[in-house]
């Protein structure tokens, strides 16, 4: 069968990863041999663990504003980085170098363009980050998510393709994880996380929203925490039976199959994941992320009409409340029949055409 490497450079949180993880499964059951190059960052470290896929790890941080010695810190970490990407790619000798967000991409796709290989980054979000508009004039294509991205590339080396939704996500029984949870099936359950590390605002509004909610009628919650909240959560809500409480869940698959609502970010994965699964949400975008990116994504499936958008600042119990309570008026009695919506062209497809071409 010959050399069927392919590298995936992601760093950061779940929102790069993920979409790798989706490509890389269906690498592997093509008979391809995924690779990840990941940043040494706690977050990637750990959901890579989870995977099962092989990972080289490598000294990466994002960039900081303005000139400072954190700045030339990350500069040497870029230059060192670069270097060892080289020496892993002579070695592994990749039939393709494929990015999915965050800076370990770069000096990794630099690489991969010195020797000579196909090289291909994936963008997630509504407006790209700048390590992709950099690596989109070296690279052979740029996939995109959503058609509104379009505009910041280069036309003629950009494909349309949609996000890597991973098909585990979408084959989950809501029957079995409801037994798992030990919940009833037929009582309102609300699904709230705030991302791979969680956010502080969002689960404080949320657990104290839900739990004035569950005295007028009986709801169902499951919130994933993040490592940062999960102690003062648990302590809010006691032994609340109708309530139950995670640090994190690999399985996100199972907690979106529990759910009839859900309280989230709106990072790409999460926007895609629950379009695929027609899953009502309100979503809550990060203040701070780069060039208000998850607002975006949240404006490009708000149209659905399954969506609702609290900015940060606006979020409070009474607003979340509203929203959550018009979401459960506007739950069809049956969906069973639009729940799963594949993207029209899978990125992987797109891959493995270009890198026999």
């Amino acid at each position: 069968m010959g050399n069927r490497n392919i590298i995936i450079a992601s760093s950061g949180t779940g929102g790069h990863i993920y979409p790798g993880i989706a490509l890389a499964e269906e690498f592997k059951n093509k008979g391809y041999n995924p690779i990840f190059f990941i940043s040494n960052n706690t977050a990637s470290i750990k959901i890579l663990k989870n995977s099962g896929f092989e990972y080289i790890e490598f000294n990466v941080s994002g960039m900081p504003g303005g000139i400072s010695f954190l700045f030339i810190t990350f500069l040497v970490k870029m230059k060192f980085s670069f270097f060892k990407a080289l020496i892993k790619i002579v070695k592994l000798d990749p039939l393709a170098v494929i990015g999915t967000g965050g800076y370990i991409a770069v000096p990794v796709l630099f690489a991969a363009k010195i020797l000579h290989k196909k090289t291909f980054i994936h963008e997630q979000n509504a407006i790209p980050g700048k390590a992709n508009i950099l690596l989109n004039k070296i690279t052979d294509k740029t996939f995109i998510s959503f058609q509104s991205s379009e505009k910041y590339f280069k036309k003629k080396n950009t494909i349309l393709s949609n996000y890597p939704v991973r098909k585990n996500i979408l084959s989950v029984s809501k029957e079995k994880i409801l037994r798992e949870l030990k919940f009833e099936n037929g009582i309102f359950t609300v699904l709230v996380f705030g991302g791979s590390l969680g956010a502080v605002k969002l689960n404080e509004v949320a657990c104290e929203t839900l739990l004035k909610l569950s005295f007028k009628n009986r709801i169902q919650v499951l919130h994933i925490t993040g490592s940062g909240n999960y102690i003062k959560i648990q302590e809010k809500i006691g032994d609340n039976p109708d309530y139950r409480v995670f640090e994190y869940m690999h399985d996100i698959g199972a907690a979106y199959a529990a759910s009839d609502v859900v309280v989230c970010r709106s990072g790409a994965g999460s926007v895609f994941e629950l379009k695929a699964l027609d899953k009502p949400a309100v979503l809550v975008p990060y203040l701070y992320a780069a060039d208000n990116h998850q607002y975006w994504n949240a404006k490009e499936i708000e149209k659905d009409g399954k969506v609702i958008i609290i900015e940060e600042k606006n979020l409070a119990k009474e607003s979340l409340s509203n929203a959550i309570y018009a979401l459960k008026e506007n739950i069809k009695s049956n969906t069973a029949e639009s729940i799963i919506k594949f993207p029209r062209k899978l990125v992987f497809e797109e891959i493995i055409k270009c890198m026999k071409s």
